[in-house]
């Protein structure tokens, strides 16, 4: 077998718990946009996933989604909620899905990323662009930021 091959084997057995990232921070529908500009700032991710009161995941909030809010104006941030921003068809994958399913669940949808979460939609963790290029660029699986 070709080292081409072995490749293609390996990452064929890859699966959304062998991608996945931590989750990330996450922020309620009722937040407002000044609290998500809060937990955007002072850190590395570039995700925020959004949960309902019972902690299930509805959906991932990027920077881009934010744009959405300019509608408003500035001066209403403190009354926009999350509810409030277009953050896209909810879209998931569960911790066995394969490399195939997360990938095209990205860019079936143009996400950035997508929430790996448990039947009940409890979040598990978060699989980025990122993550899959590393995969088939042969990078190990680790602690990185999202």
């Amino acid at each position: 077998m070709t080292r081409d091959a072995d490749i293609s084997t390996s990452l064929e057995a890859l699966t959304a718990r062998d991608l996945m990232g931590p989750p990330g921070p996450m922020v309620r529908l009722e937040a407002s946009l000044t609290e998500v500009a809060e937990r955007f700032l002072p850190g590395p991710s570039r995700h925020l996933i959004v949960v309902d009161d019972d902690g299930r995941a509805v959906g991932v909030l990027d920077p881009r989604h934010l744009a959405t809010a300019h509608r408003f104006g500035p001066d209403h941030d403190p009354q926009i909620r999350v509810k409030d921003l277009s953050f896209g068809q909810w879209v998931a994958v569960h911790p066995g899905d394969d490399l195939r399913t997360c990938a095209r669940a990205l860019i079936e949808h143009d996400l950035d990323a997508v929430p790996v979460v448990s039947e009940d939609h409890h979040i598990q963790g978060l699989i980025t662009l990122h993550d899959i290029a590393w995969a088939v660029a042969g990078i190990p699986v680790g602690p990185r930021a999202q």
